[in-house]
């Protein structure tokens, strides 16, 4: 089950489900075969977040994305966005929100 990454809110059935794309610095692409959700340690909210890793080989990774953090609304994807700008340890851009 997929919560957002900013309010960790599950999502219900039939609502729809935000995705933020990144692009992780030099070094720090997490790479996995068929993809998975893990939770990535954002430093700005001193927490840890649920975030997919898109599988190798798949539409995602191909157009050079590392990590899809899902996102519930715009309102959650807006702060989600600021907190992940503040990441520059971490995260090199971040794309606006698709739908997943």
């Amino acid at each position: 089950m997929f919560r957002c990454s900013w309010c960790m809110k599950k999502f219900k059935n039939g609502k729809p489900i935000y995705g933020l794309n990144v692009k992780f610095v030099e070094g720090k692409k997490i790479i996995d075969p068929e993809g998975r959700i893990i939770h990535i340690h954002l430093e700005s909210r001193n927490t840890s977040v649920p975030m997919i890793v898109p599988g190798e080989g798949s539409e995602a990774d191909k157009q050079g994305v590392d990590g899809i953090f899902p996102i519930c609304s715009e309102k959650c994807g807006d702060k989600m966005r600021d907190a992940l700008h503040k990441e520059i340890g971490t995260i090199q851009t971040v794309n606006k929100m698709t739908n997943l």
